[in-house]
């Protein structure tokens, strides 16, 4: 059984959560504690250590650096201090609202598993996506839900930085490289501008490892919100090309949303689904293959010839 429970402090506003105590690395903070809401996570709350411990009477471990994993916070929260993230070089997943309004200096430094966010958005707000996004350099699948239901979906590719001396001058330049850059410069204030980041995927496709591009295709495509003509040909033909890589890649996700997708929306004719299947048995995939076949039939399967005297 999880147990979780928390140091904190009162602040003008509501609660500063301090430090959480635990016996999993998966974090829920709750929306209020003592009829207050919670508002605010301190600073290197979750960092490996901080300027001032405050005294653990839980009697659990407390879910710092390495060991969390996932946290989920509510809407109440509008403020992450500066380093809260420092070294959770574990932490892969991050549920949150977008109206978060402020973070703190190098908030998700060293965080380089987090690869999934999952936002909900709060209407007319300004959304924190951007600037959560700018502090992660690796890919990082996104979902954006809204009244609980999922309304897009995008992955961001890659991106890492270098530095180069310019010794005569003696300057250090810092020069990016990768297509993931140019991903999360797809935004207009705070809000994704949808045509930008698909126009990328015209070059991306070249520029990013095939995975990358499969799931940024299969990501707009299985979500297609402000999703022109064009760039859904574009995404389509590149996707068709790739149906065994994007089933292998599928099958081995932890999650089938995605496999489900191919099978059920995407693929329009029984050699593509037996592409699917025959991937799924050369992995030996017993539940998907079965998953597969009973798609295949309800999609595919050959109306019996009724004959009249």
């Amino acid at each position: 059984m999880e147990q979780q429970k928390f140091a904190y402090e009162q602040i003008e506003n509501g609660i500063r959560i301090l430090r959480c105590y635990g016996n999993s690395g998966c974090v829920k903070i709750p929306e209020q504690i003592e009829g207050q809401p919670v508002t605010e996570l301190a600073a290197y709350a979750f960092a490996k250590e901080m300027d001032s411990e405050p005294e653990n009477t839980s009697g659990l471990s407390c879910i710092c650096g390495e060991d969390l994993q996932e946290l989920h916070l509510p809407r109440t929260i509008k403020r992450l201090g500066r380093y809260i993230f420092y070294n959770c070089i574990q932490f892969e997943k991050f549920f949150f609202y977008s109206n978060i309004s402020y973070m703190g200096a190098g908030a998700f430094t060293g965080c380089e598993k987090l690869s999934y966010l999952n936002m909900q958005e709060v209407p007319e707000e300004k959304s924190c996506l951007r600037e959560i996004l700018s502090d992660l350099k690796q890919k990082v699948q996104v979902k954006v839900l809204s009244e609980e239901k999922c309304k897009y979906e995008l992955v961001y590719p890659e991106f890492f930085e270098e530095a180069e001396e310019n010794t005569p001058a003696r300057i250090i330049n810092t020069v990016t490289h990768g297509m993931g850059i140019q991903y999360r410069n797809a935004f207009r204030d705070t809000k994704v501008i949808f045509r930008e980041y698909d126009k990328l995927f015209e070059t991306g496709k070249y520029n990013v490892d095939l995975t990358t591009g499969v799931e940024v295709a299969a990501a707009r495509l299985s979500y297609p919100i402000e999703l022109e003509e064009n760039a859904k040909k574009d995404y389509i033909l590149f996707l068709k090309k790739y149906l065994e890589q994007a089933a292998n890649i599928f099958l081995q996700s932890e999650e089938q949303e995605k496999l489900r997708w191919l099978a059920e929306t995407f693929v329009t004719t029984k050699e593509e689904m037996d592409i699917l299947l025959k991937q799924a048995a050369n992995q030996e995939q017993a539940e998907k293959v079965s998953m597969l076949m009973d798609i295949k039939h309800q999609r595919f399967s050959q109306k019996k010839k009724k004959f009249s005297l």
